[in-house]
């Protein structure tokens, strides 16, 4: 910890940081007292630049390991750690491994079992409170980056001018609520590729086996990362269809231009079509036709009725 002291009647005036206060310092950063620890904190006031799709699942990594460290930098981050050194967690790393590989309510226990453990602990209520909300929102965030089986969600009976009666799902962000089958199924189809996090191309080469994606041009570059749908115009969906079609590429900069290396066709299980519209595409408007023109499909509506729990 770093102090600076510039006279001893300014050292004697001094009085303790309060938690969450925020301090400018001379190299320009704004740092915040957590815990017993001064952390820099971006500048409150900075205008965040426009994120592309690509960075979405790199954005929510990155903001959960800073409130991981936060959380273990406070008064009571040893209880937090030996809570999380329990259940085998040792890094960052391996809470996200844990979250994405793990069933669904694995983030909601280990936050309980963090929680009870705090309570137990003789420590200020104050500390308590803030090593909860640090550990607390990043579990939260991991959780909407990769957890992606749908939710309950309300559906009415609605009869056509036919007279054919179907279930329609009410206009909601949640998701619907499928059968432990049909998640199952579509699932091994995707080849660890969790749908909202980042796609790598061992998951490319992997859907390629499974038959759902199809190399349409050039040759996969391990090292290279794969850029997802940013346009309308690299998704398609058919009315009586029972997948969404991505296009995702990889890419080289050529000059002040930039071209495709490899592109590949995913066929994208409709278990996981809302999930990937709302957490992957940027532009609001363009997800929202498609969950529109998806949820009022003939195809949509026929897998909801084979799928729906």
């Amino acid at each position: 910890m770093d102090f600076l002291i510039s006279t001893a009647s300014d050292f004697l005036k001094a009085k303790a940081a309060a938690q969450g206060e925020t301090r400018i310092r001379k190299d320009g950063k704004t740092w915040k007292k957590t815990g017993m620890t001064w952390v820099v904190v971006s500048n409150p006031t900075a205008v965040a630049p426009v994120k592309g799709v690509e960075n979405v699942a790199a954005t929510a990594t990155k903001k959960g390991e800073k409130y991981f460290n936060y959380a273990l930098s406070t008064n009571l981050g040893d209880v937090v750690d030996d809570v999380l050194q329990s259940e085998g967690i040792d890094s960052y790393k391996t809470l996200v491994e844990k979250v994405k590989t793990g069933p669904q309510d694995m983030t909601h226990k280990l936050y309980k079992k963090i929680v009870d453990a705090l309570i137990a602990n003789s420590a200020p209520h104050d500390d308590k409170q803030t090593a909860m909300h640090l550990i607390g929102t990043s579990l939260v965030t991991l959780k909407e980056q990769f957890t992606t089986r749908p939710k309950v969600t309300a559906k009415v009976k609605v009869t056509s001018k036919k007279g054919t009666e179907y279930y329609k799902y009410k206009d909601t962000e949640d998701l619907p609520l499928l059968k432990p089958t049909s998640i199952a199924k579509a699932k091994k189809k995707m080849a660890g590729w969790s749908v909202t996090g980042t796609l790598e191309s061992k998951h490319v080469r992997g859907m390629i086996k499974t038959k759902v994606a199809k190399l349409t041009f050039g040759k996969i570059d391990s090292k290279k990362k794969w850029h997802l749908p940013k346009k309308a115009e690299d998704m398609k969906l058919k009315y009586t269809g029972d997948h969404l079609l991505l296009k995702v590429k990889q890419i080289r900069k050529v000059k002040d231009r930039t071209r495709a290396t490899a592109k590949v066709e995913i066929k994208l299980p409709y278990e996981f079509a809302k999930a990937f519209l709302q957490k992957q595409i940027a532009s609001k408007k363009t997800a929202n036709n498609f969950i529109f023109r998806l949820e009022n499909s003939s195809g949509y509506r026929n897998f909801m009725a084979r799928a729906a729990a």
